[in-house]
């Protein structure tokens, strides 16, 4: 069999490009080979900053034979005294056929027209140059770049196309660019290479300092690391990076100044890692002043390429440095005058006015979790100097530091403020650890909401991939902290809270919904709660931890015999009661059988609040769960819409009162499986 070898090359691309084409290569090229019914054995895809493509193994040279069948018009809509009419000749023109191509058949009850057609496959050549397009133009980049007189746009610009059926050519076009067997070496080399025969390319490429898969790139940096003599910090995500952005790593060592040791280690890993993106490296348990980095190239670079990040990371060092002595000369709330002038976001005023509204919104979290007096002093001591670091030079310089830098700066504050300032950014959205303390956590709840509600206020709503201010992670950031401090909060409350303060209001619909969409992905992603548990407990939105302990009792239930029929008899009582807007009912309207089903709720109703006050819902559940009997034998001697008025309001006001105790739980009836059997 045959190998089919394609690689594009181009000016380097951007990590994230070539992350994409990655993640949906593989994917999108057997796709489109099935649909041009060309068979195949394994494929290889690659990429390196300056090229993209695959290997396909064993492909067949000519396409697989296809035949088909298309329904056309009825009979008597094709033929008119025997004769084709113009519906039926314009089926035939579409399809490229004749009427010898057609025949009659039975079909749903009446004779159609049906066109049958053998298409024999055409050579593997021929149709390969549409797939490559069709595939070439899937991706959806980060931002194209246009060149010539802007008619070409792509990733990055394109220098050469190799295209390559064993030896032989296959002619394609792209980007106004002709394919070939010739491509480039690495920059270092600028070298022409020949590929005389598909297979043979990854061999010829390393010969010419070209590794072209990400994952023997990602090995040569670990043997590097592991072989270099120094203990290097572990870092998986620098070694994808930096195999990311090579094609050939060869590794630097280097050092800093012994001076820059005494930097506190966030600062050194800043610069070192996030800078430069060089591996840190320690000594007896502290960071030390030798850093492993990697050059793209041969290593007969390494003099100058190790002078060349000595020199940077002195020079950033010593900025920081600098900048440390600047800001040390003042106590950490000084820089809060800085932040009267610092603009926090268009039409929502400073820094300053954001840090009063964290303070008011966080003193009220913390009465809402009975904090003691002395722990709401340092919750407001916190939400002071929640901000402060974004007025000192390190910020300024190094805003990857924030928070990180106002927790050094506090070393003369209570050591929990102190934390609080660094936890305060803790979860990033779906992702990272939690704040260890609750200080921490009630700030960045604060923080949180207070630009949530600020910006759906002014109409700064996210839509789409559209995110600027990126809600959607402070939102799962928020509902993540209160389950995981298992705070029973009520988002409403904290809502109008933050309304009052603003001064502005914000539409509930698009907040609950926004809320919602957020809270169905953790259930369902981070608590393993079914889709349809998930959807029925969104109700609870507004109480988040609430909603996780219904999702988890409603999923233990669900697994005991009888659940189905429960929520059968529930969802009687919900749909007949739901479009009833009143609670009001009267005992002695009742008959003996309504009596039943009222003493059955007047038992339990005490039952599931209680259990209900101590967040037991498993307990309160089952008290629910005891109710069935007594719902079926109401319905089934009770006539609710009766047509005495006063009969129907009343057994209604009953109902609705039954429906709202099971509401503690949401929307159950989203639970019935038969769509059927609601009514």
């Amino acid at each position: 069999m045959s190998e089919y070898l394609f690689e594009l090359l181009l000016e380097e691309m951007p990590p994230a490009d070539i992350e994409m084409i990655l993640n949906t290569l593989e994917t999108n090229l057997k796709d489109a080979l099935e649909k041009a019914r060309i068979d195949h054995g394994k494929i290889d895809v690659f990429s390196t900053p300056r090229r993209f493509g695959f290997l396909i193994h064993d492909i067949a040279l000519t396409q697989r034979d296809a035949t088909w069948t298309k329904k056309g018009p009825s009979e008597h809509v094709a033929f008119k005294d025997g004769k084709p009419t113009k519906a039926l000749e314009g089926f035939l023109k579409s399809n490229n056929a004749q009427l010898s191509d057609i025949e009659i058949s039975e079909s749903e009850g009446g004779k159609y027209v049906f066109l049958k057609k053998f298409d024999q496959g055409m050579k593997t050549k021929e149709v390969l140059p549409q797939t490559l397009l069709t595939i070439l133009n899937s991706f959806q980049f980060t931002r194209p770049m246009k060149w010539g007189n802007g008619e070409f746009s792509y990733t990055r610009p394109v220098h050469s196309m190799i295209s390559i059926i064993d030896e032989e050519i296959v002619p394609f076009e792209f980007m106004g660019k002709n394919a070939s067997n010739v491509t480039k070496s690495h920059r270092y080399l600028d070298r022409e290479i020949t590929v005389r025969f598909a297979g043979d390319y990854e061999k010829m490429m390393k010969e010419f300092m070209i590794i072209i898969k990400t994952d023997e790139r990602e090995k040569m940096i670990l043997d590097e690391i592991e072989s270099c003599g120094l203990e290097v910090m572990k870092d998986d995500d620098l070694v994808h990076e930096i195999s990311m952005i090579t094609e050939y790593p060869q590794p630097v060592i280097g050092q800093f100044k012994t001076d820059y040791l005494t930097l506190p280690e966030p600062v050194l890993r800043t610069v070192l890692r996030h800078h430069q993106r060089t591996f840190i490296t320690r000594k007896n348990g502290k960071v030390s002043k030798e850093f492993l980095a990697f050059q793209d190239g041969p290593a007969s670079r390494a003099g100058n390429v190790k002078n060349g990040y000595e020199k940077v990371i002195n020079a950033r060092l010593s900025d920081a440095k600098f900048y440390q002595m600047e800001d040390l000369k003042y106590p950490l709330d000084h820089f809060n005058e800085k932040l009267a002038d610092m603009t926090f976001q268009k039409n929502l005023g400073t820094l300053m006015d954001k840090v009063e509204r964290i303070k008011e919104i966080a003193l009220k979290i913390g009465t809402f979790l009975n904090f003691g007096d002395q722990e709401l002093k340092i919750v407001e001591r916190a939400a002071i100097l929640s901000k402060s670091d974004l007025g000192t030079n390190m910020i300024y310089e190094f805003p990857e530091l924030q928070g990180i830098m106002g927790s050094i700066y506090a070393k003369n504050e209570d050591p929990r403020v102190a934390l609080a300032l660094k936890e305060q950014y803790v979860p990033d959205g779906l992702e990272g650890e939690f704040p260890s303390d609750t200080i921490g956590a009630v700030i960045g709840i604060a923080d949180r909401i207070d630009t949530v509600v600020a910006n759906f206020a002014i109409g700064e709503i996210p839509s789409g991939s559209r995110d600027p201010y990126a809600l959607r992670k402070k939102v799962f950031a928020i509902l993540r902290i209160l389950n995981n401090f298992e705070w029973d909060l009520d988002l409403k409350e904290i809502v109008s809270i933050v309304e009052n303060i603003l001064g502005k209001k914000v539409s509930m619909d698009n907040l609950t919904a926004f809320f919602k969409g957020r809270l169905d992905v953790i259930l369902r992603e981070n608590l393993n709660i079914s889709q349809d548990v998930s959807k029925a407990v969104l109700e609870l939105w507004n109480k988040p931890f609430r909603s996780a302990l219904s999702a988890q009792a409603i999923e233990k239930s669900r697994k005991e015999a009888g659940f189905e029929d429960f929520i059968i008899a529930y969802t009687r009582v919900h749909n007949i009661s739901k479009s009833h807007d009143s609670f009001e009912y009267h005992v002695d309207l009742f008959d003996d059988h309504e009596k039943k089903l009222f003493s059955a709720y007047v038992e339990t109703k005490p039952k599931v609040e209680e259990a209900l006050e101590h967040l037991n819902y498993e307990e309160a559940f089952e008290h629910l769960r005891s109710l069935k009997p007594s719902i079926d034998e109401y319905f089934d001697t009770v006539f609710v819409m009766s047509p005495r008025e006063d009969l129907r309001l009343n057994r209604l006001g009953f109902l609705k009162n039954l429906d709202q105790l099971f509401l503690n739980f949401g929307d159950l009836s989203l639970l019935l499986k038969n769509e059927s059997t609601r009514g």
